[in-house]
């Protein structure tokens, strides 16, 4: 059996994918704990117990090549009102998180 060049840029192709698709799963999780635990802090709810990705974007970041991500959810202070919120990763590390103003 030979291997052809074509071969070989297919897998890494495939395998680059694959991971990113994991790397991207893993920080969204990531981003889901962090987003309830910042609602439980401030005694709100997170809402639908989910966050969604909103933006994906490869950016230059001190000489490097990162990818800043941009996570969405819903969170309610009185279990009636939804509000947004927004949580932005930049690489694997959490750089903000934002709440919509909001009724106590």
């Amino acid at each position: 059996m030979n291997i052809q060049l074509s071969d070989i840029v297919i897998l890494l192709l495939i395998s680059t994918c694959v991971y990113a698709w994991w790397r991207n799963t893993s920080i969204r999780e990531q981003a889901l704990i962090r987003a309830k635990k910042h609602c439980e802090s401030l005694d709100l709810q997170l809402l639908d117990g989910s966050v969604a990705g909103e933006q994906w974007k490869p950016v230059w970041h001190q000489g490097q090549i990162k990818i800043k991500r941009t996570y969405k959810f819903e969170f309610s202070s009185s279990g009636i009102a939804r509000y947004p919120g927004k949580i932005y990763y930049l690489g694997h590390q959490q750089q903000d998180i934002w709440l919509s103003p909001h009724d106590f």
